[in-house]
């Protein structure tokens, strides 16, 4: 199933690394690093109008805001009919409250599909600041540490206005479910290879980025003309 996937980011990988070294950078594990972060650029950019659409269901989420808490005091007794409410609500004005996941959750097969990438890339022995071997996983486990910090500041900035719509509940779910994939994508970086940490950690900031310019920013010039 992933087949095609791994193939189709190999011959772009390859082809990456060798526009870096044809600019000049010939040592193995910068022009490897770049070659990911290169890579991980285009994967973003690919991914962009997903995050757009993310961002438009997080804005007609803050204009239903006043609906969802007459919905919450008018069924403050009764947490089901709150709840089935709620996703009407939701559904009528074409509003996605896990939005803010979905990026995450599309990234998976591409992750997945780089690690095999990744296994038949000769990055043996290639080293880059404390990495001895981008083909192995970090000794020293500051990259799975790394992976794990910018995985939940990525899901959460994205998900941070949906939660401030006041739906407690809605909020409790998303936060435990950035804490779990965090502490997943830790776990997992302990045993995968250097390169595919980096590539996710790469990712991670570049989203973080997107979310700092593309919401948090708009979110405070509206606060303050407010």
């Amino acid at each position: 199933m992933l087949t095609p996937i791994v193939n189709f980011l190999t011959e772009i990988f390859n082809g990456l690394h060798s526009f870096v070294l044809n600019v000049g950078v010939t040592h193995k594990g910068t022009s490897y690093v770049l070659a990911i972060f290169l890579l991980t650029l285009l994967v973003r950019l690919i991914l962009l109008p997903l995050n757009i659409k993310q961002i438009n269901s997080q804005a007609k989420m803050q204009e239903i805001q006043p609906q969802i808490k007459e919905l919450q005091t008018k069924y403050k007794n009764d947490p089901q009919k709150s709840q089935a409410e709620m996703m009407k609500l939701y559904k009528e004005n074409n509003v996605n409250p896990f939005s803010g996941c979905l990026p995450l959750i599309i990234q998976m097969p591409i992750l997945f599909a780089l690690y095999y990438v990744f296994m038949g890339i000769n990055v043996e022995g290639a080293s880059f600041l404390w990495i001895k071997d981008l083909y192995a996983p970090d000794k020293f486990y500051i990259l799975p540490i790394l992976s794990a910090a910018t995985t939940y500041l990525s899901s959460y900035l994205m998900t941070k206005n949906s939660n401030n719509t006041g739906q407690e509940n809605t909020g409790m779910n998303m936060g435990s479910m950035n804490i779990g994939m965090a502490i997943m994508m830790g776990f997992f970086a302990i045993n995968f290879r250097s390169a595919l940490v980096l590539y996710w950690i790469m990712g991670n900031l570049i989203q973080v980025a997107q979310t700092y310019f593309l919401v948090v920013i708009p979110a405070k010039k509206k606060a303050l003309e407010a």
